[in-house]
């Protein structure tokens, strides 16, 4: 006796619920299966909800090389915390090429790059897949062009990514914003009603969009501040940053000297800013902002194990387990990153295991300016596709 076609009924709901489980590349495969499933797959809610339940983030690093047009992002299991010293395997280790200058910054699984000159990509690292916008012009171009600055956020309310676009020609002061998957049409936004220059790079963190900047032509003590993005609302604050704060030896809190690249980075605190500068001399300090409004501030100055002093790191981002990534200024053969613990004031090191090391340190020998890139940060894999 055949067993009738309601024997093998399989509830919409538990459909879901098995589809959530399985990993982006068998997905990748059902979406063929039927259209109820290419439906499912596809909608912003299983996107979302697959975000929520996934494993402990991955590892991302994003090598770029500017003239060369070329970013290599690589995409691998997080080290355990709790080893002093570890080796990630290659078994899992997933590279992705794209044509790209610059690496802007991470959000919610996507990576903002800048795609050619001037234009924006958003890449998915999860399934190989990257989007760029159309390109657009500011009023009043200036002779030399500069190219904006982009940034990436998401507004988890009305469940969009959004593009933030601002003037890097400080006097011409517009921001332009637009949204991934909409009409995709770049239009104005409001912004403060001071000149000023970013100079360092963004970081997303609930809800909003955060980086460092310096007013022009305002005669403050209060010169250096923090731009916040409100992605939801696209809206401006500013962030004030007090002049007992600033370095000695520094024009403003992110600048030693004006023709010079900043050696500070903004990163997620427990749910705060803050700000964290390049190693020297074996220690490192940390900026952390415990009230907006009062302009609180505290700092604390972490030193290096003795191994670790005299080697020459950059600082990246903070990770879920709560540590600071630093890693070298020249590249390592294998590649190696380090975590500092900033609770437990220690420092363990990892070796990344299937990295393309000779061809990336070659290319980083012949770069022009430090025109050669490496970042990292958390990466939670994202189902979203470009193609729908």
């Amino acid at each position: 006796m055949s067993k009738s076609d309601s024997d093998f009924y399989i509830p919409l709901d538990l459909q879901i619920n098995i589809l959530l489980g399985l990993p982006l590349k068998s997905l990748s495969r059902f979406r063929c299966v039927s259209k109820l499933w290419l439906s499912i797959i596809t909608s912003r809610d299983f996107i979302n909800r697959r975000l929520n339940i996934t494993p402990p983030p991955r590892l991302l690093i994003a090598f770029a090389d500017f003239h060369g047009a070329n970013i290599l992002i690589a995409s691998t299991p997080n080290p355990n915390a709790s080893s002093y010293s570890s080796s990630s395997s290659n078994k899992d280790l997933i590279l992705v090429n794209t044509k790209g200058k610059v690496v802007y910054n991470a959000c919610q699984g996507l990576i903002c790059v800048r795609a050619g000159f001037k234009d924006v990509g958003i890449c998915n690292p999860s399934n190989r897949q990257v989007h760029t916008f159309h390109d657009f012009e500011f009023k009043d171009t200036p002779q030399v062009f500069l190219p904006p600055k982009y940034m990436l956020g998401y507004d988890p309310v009305e469940d969009q990514y959004k593009v933030l676009a601002l003037d890097a020609v400080y006097w011409i002061l517009e921001h332009k914003v637009v949204v991934l998957g909409g009409e995709e049409t770049w239009r104005e936004a409001p912004f403060v009603a001071y000149p000023y220059i970013v100079c360092t790079r963004c970081l997303y963190m609930n809800g909003a969009i955060y980086y460092g900047a310096i007013l022009k032509d305002i005669e403050s003590p209060h010169n250096s501040i923090i731009g916040r993005f409100d992605v939801r609302l696209e809206t401006f604050t500013i962030i004030k940053v007090p002049s007992k704060l600033v370095p000695t030896g520094y024009t403003n809190m992110w600048l030693a000297k004006p023709w010079l690249c900043t050696d500070k980075i903004l990163i997620d605190y427990k749910g705060t800013i803050g700000v964290v500068e390049n190693p020297r001399e074996g220690s490192f300090r940390m900026w952390v902002l415990e009230d907006a409004e009062k302009e609180v501030w505290s700092m604390n100055t972490f030193a290096l194990p003795e191994s670790f002093a005299r080697l020459d790191f950059k600082v990246m981002e903070t990770f879920s387990t709560g540590e600071v990534c630093l890693v070298l200024n020249e590249f390592s053969d294998p590649f190696c990153l380090f975590y500092y613990n900033l609770e437990e004031k220690n420092m363990r090191s990892v070796t990344i295991e299937g990295l393309p090391m000779s061809e990336l340190k070659k290319a980083q020998l012949h770069s022009l300016n430090n025109s050669f890139s490496v970042s990292v940060s958390d990466h939670y894999e994202n189902s979203m596709s470009f193609d729908n």
